[in-house]
């Protein structure tokens, strides 16, 4: 066969292992001394010029700018759902929203604080600057009690004596009231009244009376008794006794 006539001393495939790309881990630790020695002349030229600071914060400027410009244009992408393409412009404008609130709540808290200061200095002033005083009434002198009993002279005026009083004094009569307290004159007046008089005729023939109606009615209550049978005639001899016992010796 003609592939036998070939051999085997062939030249490597595609697929061989030596056409293989080595791993990015595996190529930075082979290069690591270029690696770092890239590093170290970038950063010298940072530090020695500042063409190289310009060129950096200029790419850095341009990068975000092209950041932002594609962040506001907002296009759906091909083989997106609407829903999808919904969520996505949702997320990038809630941050928006959310610092224009933040915002938008420091600018009102900065006016009402600024309200409420400006206020606090006002009251302030105010209060410094003292308003005069209203001039009070001068106070009048209170009107002077008048006693009732201001010209009589008192009762130790008049009892009183020149003569001095010593401890061992004998009195040599008893004393004399002539001023009675109150009420003593009615009393005494109604106590004599009571001693001195004696019954009227008025009122002796009143109770002549009320002696008469009552004997009358006491022998309605023998008769009657009488007449229901209850007592005899030593009960109505005992009653007319009892009768005569009853009025009073003249």
């Amino acid at each position: 066969m003609p592939w036998s006539d070939s051999g085997t001393d062939w030249a490597p495939g595609k697929d061989s292992l030596t056409n293989e790309p080595i791993p990015k881990s595996a190529s930075r630790i082979l290069n690591a001394s270029k690696i770092r020695d890239d590093f170290k002349a970038k950063k010298r030229k940072l530090e020695d010029g500042d063409d190289g600071e310009r060129q950096g914060k200029r790419r850095k400027s341009d990068g975000k700018k092209l950041g932002t410009a594609e962040k506001g244009k907002l296009t759906i992408k091909p083989g997106e759902s609407i829903q999808h393409f919904n969520r996505r412009v949702e997320d990038d404008l809630r941050p928006l929203i959310k610092s224009a609130m933040h915002t938008s709540n420091a600018v009102a808290r900065g006016v009402a604080r600024k309200e409420m200061e400006d206020k606090a200095q006002a009251k302030a002033k105010n209060l410094r600057t003292p308003l005069p005083a209203p001039r009070s009434p001068s106070p009048s002198p209170p009107p002077q009690k008048v006693e009732k009993h201001e010209g009589r002279p008192k009762e130790f005026q008049s009892l009183s004596t020149s003569a001095p009083r010593r401890l061992n004094d004998i009195a040599q009569a008893p004393p004399e009231l002539k001023k009675f307290p109150r009420g003593a004159a009615t009393a005494a007046g109604s106590m004599h009244k009571r001693v001195d008089g004696v019954l009227s005729m008025a009122q002796k023939a009143m109770m002549e009376q009320e002696r008469l109606k009552a004997v009358s009615r006491y022998r309605e209550l023998k008769a009657s008794r009488r007449q229901a049978g209850e007592g005899g005639d030593e009960r109505a001899r005992g009653a007319d006794d009892d009768d005569d016992d009853f009025r009073p010796s003249s």
